[in-house]
């Protein structure tokens, strides 16, 4: 453990980020890169989310983190919310049980606000890393 956490996260000495925290940004501000992640996220979550309750807020976290700012990482949080519940949507349509569901009244108010509020309260780790910077390193 002789190495520092600027060492591990990366330093901003001669303007070349280093490290972790690079790598990180660096994907954050690829377009194509973000993608990937976020839909590698988004799958690994949704696995997650059928075990667990808290997959949901693990869910909002791993989506939030692929974006480069606070306020895009909640919209994705939202977005992931979204996306769950459109998954138990058609898993309830399949079953056969999409009608009985939606009568269930208050209880299908609950389930719904859930994953609405878990997913961005997830994505709100995001704000625990600064932002990505706003260019790009070229090499």
């Amino acid at each position: 453990m002789s190495e520092s956490l600027t060492d591990v996260f990366g330093s901003e000495t001669d303007g070349q980020p280093e490290g972790f925290r690079a790598r990180l940004y660096d994907a954050q501000t690829t377009p194509r890169e973000r993608w990937v992640l976020t839909t590698a996220a988004v799958a690994l979550a949704l696995g997650l989310a059928s075990l667990h309750w808290s997959g949901l807020l693990v869910g909002g976290a791993l989506v939030g983190l692929c974006q480069p700012t606070l306020r895009r990482a909640l919209v994705a949080g939202l977005g992931f919310g979204a996306v769950v519940l459109l998954a138990m949507t058609v898993q309830f349509a399949l079953a056969g049980s999409l009608d009985e569901y939606l009568a269930m009244g208050p209880l299908l108010a609950v389930s719904v606000v859930v994953p609405l509020v878990a997913g961005p309260l997830g994505a709100a780790v995001r704000g625990l890393v600064p932002d990505a910077p706003t260019t790009r390193r070229h090499e």
